[in-house]
């Protein structure tokens, strides 16, 4: 479970960071085809060391392609849940999360993996997802875009969930208690999934039973 989190969060990596605003991933795809290109025109001979760059290309590509298919995230279902004796949920109470999913703000929507965020929920019984997403680097010049810094939102009623389950999710190295989730905010949009990662299962429970409070599940 830790080798597909670990290649998934290195698929995201080059998903989300870009060399003059073009994703790693299409750099590195662009650069192989060239380098066979090379090969096949016979401009170049092929040799030990380029064969070994060319194979672990190829196989970066497929890690990208098959995270991107997960969603770049390893999730472990227990099944479906049921309610655990835990204190109510306080109105607008803030509880710490990692979230995985799709954020909208200022008419923009994006899907972000593991990303610093809060659960809450509002007097009318709406869920709130409050994310932020950093600004980052990786392997030293890539940069994620600058338009996408700062706070996004997923916002949700409690008829908006259809499936609810809880699991392990591993993201990189970490595998933690998680609850995913299977959205459908109004007929004229396609499901989404939103996965909610805590620090341990007592938070877990006491997010749970207020999504369970009045959800109406499939």
């Amino acid at each position: 479970m830790r080798l597909r989190g670990i290649l998934n969060r290195l698929a995201y990596d080059f998903t989300r960071h870009r060399v003059a605003r073009v994703p790693l991933a299409w750099w590195l795809l662009g650069l192989t085809l060239f380098w066979i290109a090379l090969l096949a025109l016979g401009r170049t001979a092929l040799t030990v060391a380029g064969t070994a760059v060319t194979v672990l290309a190829a196989a970066l590509l497929l890690a990208i392609a098959l995270g991107k298919q997960a969603r770049y995230v390893v999730f472990q279902s227990h099944g479906r849940p049921d309610p655990k004796p835990t204190r109510p949920l306080r109105r607008e109470e803030k509880i710490p999360v990692r979230a995985t999913g799709y954020f909208e703000v200022g008419g923009m929507r994006r899907y972000f993996a593991s990303i610093e965020a809060w659960f809450e929920t509002v007097e009318t019984r709406e869920h709130i997802v409050i994310a932020s997403n950093p600004f980052s680097r990786f392997l030293l010049f890539a940069k994620t875009l600058s338009g996408e810094q700062g706070i996004w939102y997923a916002f949700f009623r409690p008829e908006a969930i259809q499936h609810l389950e809880v699991g392990d999710l591993c993201f990189g190295w970490h595998v933690q208690p998680a609850i995913r989730m299977v959205l459908q905010p109004d007929d004229e949009k396609d499901r989404d999934i939103l996965y909610l990662v805590f620090e341990d299962g007592g938070t877990l429970d006491l997010v749970l039973n207020d999504l369970l409070a009045d959800a109406q599940l499939e």
